[in-house]
């Protein structure tokens, strides 16, 4: 059996590429955020993360990248006492802001929720400008999933839900 048969070359985008564990993304001075805007030895990885979907968001929309906002979810202990504070870290929540090329106003939020304590279990969801993104046609561009996306991959989610809510083709058909 020639390689060319086991070995189909894929149309769809992948999710994991080779250079996803050896980028390092740096944010501008002007853009308003609550980490660090370049990466340190030590940090964590979540914060390389983060700065990386603004970069990407960026990358794949053009136009201004204007904030981002680092959260980390907390939730109590069953054990604790009612009265006790969340502290135990569950899962990071992302938001990042920017214009696009068109100067169209963009917030994408990514949440990830991590087992044993997050409330769903391992959950990831993204929200643009606070919508969920869904594909019958495909549901790996949904925007919930167990784990997240690779970073290029999120950013071209992104950009297919701006494209098919915002193209004026579309919104006619599926007003009919």
């Amino acid at each position: 059996m020639p390689i060319g048969t086991v070995l189909r070359t894929s149309t769809r985008p992948r999710w994991i590429t080779p250079h996803d564990a050896s980028r390092c993304y740096l944010l501008y001075p002007e853009i308003d955020c609550n980490i660090p805007r370049r990466g340190r030895h030590g940090e964590p990885g979540a914060w390389n993360w983060a700065r990386g979907l603004l970069v990407e968001l960026h990358h794949h929309l053009g136009g201004t990248a204007l904030s981002l906002h680092y959260r980390e979810l907390l939730t109590r202990n069953p054990h604790d006492p009612p009265d006790a504070p969340p502290h135990l870290p569950v899962g990071i929540e992302v938001t990042a802001h920017l214009h696009d090329r068109d100067n169209h106003d963009i917030t994408v939020t990514t949440r990830t929720e991590n087992a044993p304590h997050g409330p769903r279990g391992d959950y990831w969801q993204l929200t643009v400008n606070g919508d969920i993104p869904t594909d019958t046609d495909d549901p790996a561009f949904n925007g919930a999933h167990a784990y997240p996306p690779t970073l290029p991959f999120l950013a071209l989610l992104v950009e297919r839900h701006l494209h098919r809510t915002t193209n004026p083709r579309r919104q006619q058909h599926i007003q009919r």
